[in-house]
């Protein structure tokens, strides 16, 4: 099948692109209906005449409704946008992608999403959602599961599902992480729980502390449980974040953010900033996940999408841990080149 798609991007380089329009007009109408022309145009920042010739066309393919209240999706065009992207993925080369990466990379399992989260947020929802689903697949007992925090361990947060007889635990792989509340481990991991039905324990301390109160945090008897249940986890799903990005995140100082320019760091995950060649050039003094514990760790689910991580990747690939690794196809055609 991806030998078609090799022919298609040569001889209709243009189809895909077309397919992705067409697309998002039809999510755009279902996000709003009952919508009028004008007020789709605005939403999609496009004209009417655009908008005219597009709707006619979805019209004349029973994918739309057009009322005197305004437009709606048919049945018919539901189960497009609901089956898009996977119909999407069986016909080009992505499932080809997959085996090339397992053979190369040092994972047991690659999955791999069409687009780029870089360009379009359906692509981060598509990576939670596939994380979601292989990290529930995997439940058994009472797992305990650390999870980090950022965008991408969110959205897989909205697409986990309870599992009957499964009672799963979620803890913090660090404390705190700037402003962002909803992007923070700590409230992930609430929000993990309440989809899946489980239980969770909370991390109450700030990302970067000094070395004394480093030192007395790690001696209260509620920081010590959730670093046990941590550090016992049968599961680790994270995501990785560009090093510059994360710094400033942080809002860490003006000589650490130069120190990390400096020294070539491109990536960070679990406080470490590395480089490409997978040497640690600095880390954050917090409480939480080492990297020894993590390589003592199985069942590492990595996570990340879009254009501007795929330095990222490549350099926690030689720094780091994975056993499965979901990415989109802008990262994925970066390690495969």
């Amino acid at each position: 099948m991806h030998r078609i798609f090799e022919f298609q991007q040569k001889l209709i380089p243009d189809l895909l692109s077309k397919m992705d329009d067409r697309y998002n007009i039809l999510k755009a109408i279902d996000l709003a209906e009952p919508v009028g022309r004008r007020a789709l145009a605005e939403r999609l920042d496009k004209t009417e005449r655009q908008m005219r010739s597009e709707i006619e066309f979805l019209y004349e393919q029973h994918l739309v409704d057009v009322t005197s209240k305004g437009m709606y999706i048919t049945h018919e065009g539901k189960e497009v946008i609901e089956s898009y992207h996977q119909v999407l993925k069986e016909g080009s080369d992505l499932t080809f992608m997959e085996r090339q990466l397992m053979q190369r990379l040092p994972v047991n399992q690659v999955k791999v999403v069409p687009g780029d989260a870089d360009q379009s947020k359906d692509v981060k929802h598509l990576l939670g959602k596939e994380a979601a689903a292989i990290l529930v697949q995997s439940f058994t007992d009472e797992p305990v599961v650390t999870v980090t925090g950022g965008s991408t361990m969110a959205a897989v947060a909205d697409y986990l599902q309870p599992v009957e007889g499964v009672k799963p635990l979620f803890v913090p792989a660090r404390g705190g992480l700037g402003d962002l509340h909803e992007y923070q481990a700590n409230s992930i991991c609430v929000k993990m729980a309440h989809h899946a039905n489980g239980q969770y324990r909370l991390l109450y301390v700030p990302d970067s502390i000094g070395e004394e109160l480093h030192a007395k945090m790690q001696e209260e008897p509620t920081i010590l449980e959730v670093l046990e249940k941590m550090n016992q986890a049968d599961f680790v799903i994270h995501g990785i974040g560009d090093a510059l990005t994360m710094a400033k995140r942080r809002k860490a100082s003006e000589s650490t953010v130069a120190k990390i320019a400096e020294n070539g760091a491109v990536g960070e995950s679990f406080g470490y900033y590395f480089d490409k060649n997978g040497k640690t050039v600095h880390r954050v003094n917090s409480i939480g996940l080492s990297l020894d514990r993590l390589k003592e760790r199985s069942n590492i689910i990595t996570v990340a999408g879009g254009k501007s991580k795929c330095e990222a990747i490549s350099a926690y690939l030689k720094w780091g841990e994975s056993d499965v690794l979901v990415i989109d196809e802008a990262i994925a055609r970066h390690l495969l080149q």
